[in-house]
């Protein structure tokens, strides 16, 4: 029984993250998936610097949660699927990439919907506002790419024919970031050309920092790629799956199979499964999988730090406040862990 379990949810994350991988062309409208689990977090982002962060589910439901409180608060039901999230904190509008609406925009203090952007028989996989929160920048699941002036009411804006090819992962003042598997570009939005191109070989994108690295996703490996090179100062996967004792009977079980326990938790190295996300947070990478653990890494070394457990669930997701100081988890049960980057083992329920 727990093998064909284990079969389920390895099919269903591999294909839900095969959807949102670098340059993805094909043009299959997928059918709703809310029947598979309507309670599951898909995506988070931070509503203020740390503390307080914005959820939504594939039943369409925006919702707050606050650090210490287990309960939500609603901010407002979509008669949609919701897929991927943005929050532009200056007119405190909320993002939400939906199946059939295209782009929906909701005010965070009414809940009322201000817009929809229309994207045509398609939805977005990956969307977000620009550092200085005028632009607003969607990536669809056949490899359009989409601008909008928000100053201007979300005003559509053209992008040139010499474009470049990829998916746009940032935008700061004009300056706009392209990734493909092959090339990262910036793109200056002003001048309307390239000002920066460098190589690097990508299979699904983590996370970029500040100096242009890169984390790259390869299945159950995360990879190291340094500004402008193609081959990885080096590869981390989790070294095993940390199973509960509870799934073996508990500590008699665990007597029985000559097992040792920490915590309530035992390392079965049988596994090394598939990695969700990554994220830079200061001198340390946290990574996430469907083993339902986080692990942390030195940023500099490779080396592993720490192994965070509490998620009954893939996570799916994790993101990094601004300061880099805390981080945010999700699973595909609606569990949501904060972390604390600088205390050791600082889970937060």
């Amino acid at each position: 029984m727990m093998r064909n379990s284990l079969k389920y949810v390895l099919f269903f994350v591999v294909f839900y993250f095969s959807t949102i991988s670098i340059a993805q062309e094909n043009e299959i409208v997928i059918s709703k998936l809310t029947a598979l689990n309507p309670v599951s977090y898909i995506d988070v982002t931070f509503l203020s610097d740390r503390d307080t962060v914005l959820v939504c589910t594939l039943s369409g439901r925006l919702a707050q949660r606050i650090k210490g409180d287990a309960n939500e608060q609603l901010i407002a039901q979509l008669d949609d699927e919701i897929y991927v999230l943005a929050y532009n904190k200056e007119r405190k509008h909320i993002a939400a990439s939906t199946l059939e609406n295209g782009i929906v925009i909701v005010h965070r203090e009414t809940g009322r919907i201000e817009q929809k952007l229309s994207l045509i028989e398609t939805w977005a996989l990956r969307i977000n506002y620009s550092s200085d929160n005028k632009y607003f920048f969607a990536n669809d699941q056949r490899g359009n790419r989409f601008l909008w002036d928000v100053n201007l009411g979300y005003k559509r804006i053209s992008l040139p024919d010499n474009f470049p090819k990829g998916s746009i992962i940032a935008i700061d003042n004009t300056i706009c970031t392209v990734i493909s598997t092959t090339e990262i570009v910036r793109w200056d939005l002003s001048k309307q050309q390239a000002i920066e191109v460098t190589k690097t070989n990508l299979s699904k994108f983590g996370d970029m920092d500040a100096h242009g690295n890169i984390i790259n996703l390869r299945f159950n490996e995360g990879e190291l790629l340094q500004k402008g090179t193609t081959n990885p100062i080096y590869k981390v996967k989790h070294p095993s799956w940390l199973r509960t004792l509870a799934s073996i009977g508990g500590e008699e079980g665990a007597k029985r199979y000559g097992i040792k326990g920490h915590n309530g938790y035992f390392e079965d190295i049988n596994f090394q499964m598939a990695l969700t996300d990554a994220k830079f947070a200061g001198d340390k990478i946290y990574t996430s999988s469907i083993d339902r653990s986080l692990r942390v890494w030195d940023k500099k070394t490779g080396t592993l730090l720490e192994s965070l457990t509490g998620h009954t669930a893939t996570v799916n997701r994790l993101k990094v406040n601004v300061s880099g100081t805390q981080v945010v988890s999700i699973d595909l049960k609606g569990g949501l862990f904060f972390w604390e980057t600088n205390e050791k083992r600082a889970r937060i329920n």
